[in-house]
């Protein structure tokens, strides 16, 4: 076996010297070639680095500037937004009076005076509490007796006296003019811009006002300095600012449709229509030298052409010392990484360090693979001394009590039972002593479980009865030796009934489960006693290496973590006994892949 390993080692070197040697003599061959295309490649560089660094910043500026022009649209929509929603929250508000208050229904047709004022009252009441909880509510005004009289209330902060007196009167212009039903109407005082909408109804109409102020200034304020925001209704532009339509807004709200954005004067105009009404809302924003590229782009144009040069300098240096080695050491380690572990780097070049490396690397490879074969021989014989020590904890110790037993029958000269005794004790001892193997049938196993449950009444004369049921076709499988009689056994031993000479039953449950990942062998095994103590439970159905009692269950767990490499499971409660249950991978004898032997039969 050694000289084999030698000859493979030496054909290996072989080979790696064989491939070296290759790798040498094509570098020769692409440093002849190289040195008459310096000059071409290194021009092609610059060009190439130069075009990429110029699409860069033209790209960057140009997203910065969209992203600029979609941020002052989006808030512009979300201002826009804003009033759309406080118009329909107003809307629902008088709608909802103008259609179904009776305060109002009653006052528009002319009564007497007193009644009037009492729907009126409670009418403007109803209102103004409506103000007080409705944020988009400002003010609130009822016209009645023919709309000569008012009743009427704003937010003090907001509208002052002077500007509530000329919402009114502008109300009572409209009041005579218009017709029943809603409108909508805009207002412009000393303080500021307000919306208005009335709901008119024979000789009576309800109004409420909101400020557009708030929005308008919070606009301006979260675009920038120097903004201007206006409202466009009916052709008329009205501004924060008071500023004049030098820019042709009111223009462009008459060609568009809903929404418009355009350059003029170095300054960015932008509108948006209200929904269901004829009012615009529009900005505009001047452009300045931060609206086309920021602070980080701008030293990106400058070190752009700094670092061209540097690259030019950099560039042979670069690509015959440090690329084409460190290529080649990541394409040889890549290739250990897959498995291939004859891989070895042909690196050259004039860095010492990368010389280290490309050394340093191969005699690591080398030593690896000898370390992984004798790591994979220890494994193999640390686990096969650790199956045979775990088969030797189990094995039995009670054929001593056996053999006195046989002692006894053989005094009484029961010699009908001594001879089943002696058969039952043999196939106990034969199936026991066979300890090179680590995989038995199920079948075998079950009947093993059969013969132990008779040696058990023979020797004891307990009364025991073992039911067994296994699916079909579930014989076949292979199984850890002692997986079934582990549990049988240890109901045998611990299962407490209550009284004495009550019969002990065993039911042994086995069913095969398709899954995804294939066939499964459940065993499951239940007893009628009192059940697991609480701390048997607890240490069972926890890590078999921290477990210091029920060594036959614990030393179970352990071989089949080693056999099928921790995909077995295992489940242990109390149900109307103790309930122990073992999930294996299903493994037959034509497709075996454990280490040790497996018996297909135990002869009797």
């Amino acid at each position: 076996m050694v000289s084999q390993r030698s000859l493979c080692y030496d054909k290996k070197e072989r080979l790696a010297g064989k491939w070296e040697g290759i790798f040498t003599e094509t570098e020769k061959k692409k440093t002849w070639s190289l040195n008459r295309m310096v000059v071409l490649i290194m021009m092609a560089g610059y060009a190439a680095l130069l075009i990429l660094l110029s699409c860069m910043d033209y790209y960057l500026v140009a997203d910065y500037q969209n992203r600029g022009r979609e941020r002052e649209s989006g808030l512009l929509a979300e201002a826009a937004e804003g009033v759309e929603k406080a118009a329909k929250d107003l809307d629902e508000i008088l709608y909802d009076i103008y259609a179904k208050n009776k305060n109002f229904e009653a006052l528009t047709t002319l009564q007497e005076e007193t009644v009037e004022y009492s729907n009126a009252y409670e009418l403007f009441d109803a209102m103004k509490s409506r103000l007080f909880l409705q944020e988009n509510m400002h003010g609130v005004y009822i016209f009645y007796g023919a709309f000569q009289k008012c009743l009427f209330q704003c937010d003090k902060e907001i509208v002052s006296f002077d500007s509530q007196m000329e919402i009114k009167d502008r109300l009572s212009v409209q009041l005579s003019q218009s017709r029943n039903g809603g409108v909508w109407q805009t207002v412009v005082t000393t303080d500021g811009v307000f919306r208005m909408l009335t709901y008119k109804r024979g000789n009576a109409a309800v109004c409420g006002v909101f400020s557009m102020n708030d929005r308008m200034e919070g606009l301006k304020h979260a675009v920038g300095e120097g903004a201007g925001v206006y409202i466009v209704e009916d052709g008329m532009l009205n501004g924060i600012d008071g500023k004049e339509d030098n820019l042709g807004i009111v223009e462009e709200t008459k060609k568009q449709e809903k929404v418009f954005r355009y350059w003029r004067d170095n300054q960015y105009v932008y509108g948006r229509r209200i929904e269901n009404s004829s009012m615009w809302l529009c900005m505009s924003i001047p452009c300045k030298i931060w609206t086309y590229m920021n602070v980080p782009q701008l030293l990106l144009l400058i070190v752009t052409a700094f670092s061209v040069l540097a690259v030019f300098w950099l560039y042979r240096f670069i690509r015959r010392e440090l690329v084409w080695p460190l290529r080649d050491l990541t394409e040889t380690m890549n290739r250990i990484r897959q498995g291939e572990w004859n891989a070895r780097t042909g690196a050259s070049g004039h860095l010492k360090e990368i010389q280290e490396v490309g050394e340093t690397l191969t005699a690591m490879v080398s030593e690896i693979e000898k370390q992984k074969m004798l790591s994979y021989e220890e494994t193999i014989e640390k686990q096969k001394a650790q199956m045979q020590y775990l088969q030797l904890q189990l094995k039995p110790h009670f054929y001593l009590n056996g053999l006195k037993t046989l002692n006894a029958l053989t005094l009484a000269r029961d010699w009908e039972k001594s001879q089943e005794l002696i058969l039952h004790i043999s196939e106990h001892l034969r199936y026991l002593l066979q300890t090179d193997r680590e995989l038995v049938t199920l079948g075998a196993e079950l009947n093993y479980v059969r013969n132990y449950v008779e040696l058990q009444k023979s020797m004891t004369g307990r009364p025991v009865v073992c039911e067994i049921q296994e699916e079909e076709g579930a014989a076949d499988f292979l199984v850890p030796t002692l997986c079934v009689q582990t549990f049988v056994e240890n109901s045998v031993k611990y299962a407490k009934l209550g009284a004495p000479g009550l019969e002990l039953f065993i039911q042994v449950c086995v069913q095969l489960l398709q899954t995804e990942d294939g066939v499964y062998v459940d065993i499951m095994v239940s007893d009628n006693g009192s059940g697991y103590p609480e701390n048997i439970l607890e240490e069972i159905n926890a890590d078999a290496q921290k477990g210091i009692r029920s060594v036959g269950i614990n030393n179970l767990k352990r071989r089949c973590a080693l056999i099928y490499e921790g995909k077995a499971e295992y489940n242990f409660y109390n149900g109307s006994g103790a309930v122990s249950e073992l999930i294996l991978p299903g493994v037959n004898p034509g497709g075996l892949e454990v280490r040790g032997k497996a018996d297909e039969r135990i002869d009797s």
